[in-house]
């Protein structure tokens, strides 16, 4: 049942904050996990602060080229 009868442009930009909101809190809770994963697994190995920098690193460059990626299409 579809109770939005308003289907015109006025719900565009709500669609468009939404899905900045969800990235925003995914790249959020991503780096969290990273960084507590890297320090972790640092801990655990005895490395130097390595993983906690390397990791988050590449989720920031992977999620920039997926960001990329999408909005070139």
């Amino acid at each position: 049942m579809n109770f939005n009868t308003n289907d015109n442009k006025k719900n565009k930009p709500v669609t468009v904050w939404a899905n900045y909101a969800g990235l925003g809190s995914q790249l959020i809770g991503g780096l969290l996990l990273l960084l507590y994963i890297g320090k972790k697994g640092d801990a655990y190995w005895g490395f130097k602060p390595m993983l906690i920098w390397i990791l988050p690193f590449a989720f920031i460059l992977f999620t920039l080229y997926k960001i990329i990626k999408e909005t070139k299409s």
